[in-house]
């Protein structure tokens, strides 16, 4: 394989490498400005391929979730331009809140773990709260479609919430304090 060629491979693999240890990062802060989990998802799978692009202009002196962030917020909204969508008008510095905050949790193996903690509590909580839960943040249903469903008041579903977000933060917090 010539060294020309060698190189450019090795400059896509070394982007995909770095798209893949962010990725849950980049598909949360792609999730705030899309606010629609399937066009995050694809919008993701943009960003990657604009990533691998735009690789030689990366500095690595410069740190990668910043960069990364920076493209994946013009693809996000250059993507929902294109289905023309309205871009929520986040101030730049509210979506770098966002992204500093999820650096805060740590790389992709801790965010992983973490996952899998949350889903341990989530299958600890009753049938009927799994069930609000898979409503509200799986199938992104509104506080009155939810109502409507369960035939419950949007109130009593904000008591719910409330008690289903206490319980879980207990779970997590219980379960990183014995680990």
């Amino acid at each position: 394989m010539p060294a020309e060629e060698r190189d450019f491979q090795e400059s896509y693999e070394q982007a995909f490498r770095q798209v893949i240890a962010h990725r849950t990062m980049l598909k949360a802060y792609i999730q705030a400005i899309v606010r629609d989990p399937v066009l995050a998802e694809d919008t993701l799978s943009d960003v990657t391929i604009e990533i691998a692009r735009s690789w030689a202009r990366y500095d690595p002196a410069r740190p990668f979730p910043n960069w990364a962030r920076g493209v994946a917020r013009r693809v996000a909204l250059n993507a929902l331009r294109g289905l023309g969508k309205r871009p929520a008008t986040l101030d730049p510095e509210v979506l770098e809140a966002v992204g500093s905050e999820i650096d805060a949790c740590g790389g992709e193996a801790r965010l992983e773990s973490r996952k899998r903690l949350l889903r341990r509590c989530v299958a600890q909580l009753s049938e009927p709260n799994r069930r609000l839960v898979q409503l509200r943040y799986f199938e992104n249903q509104t506080y009155e479609q939810i109502a409507d469903a369960v035939r419950r008041s949007v109130n009593a579903l904000y008591v719910a919430f409330n008690r289903i977000h206490e319980a879980l933060s207990r779970c997590i917090r219980e379960n990183l304090e014995s680990t």
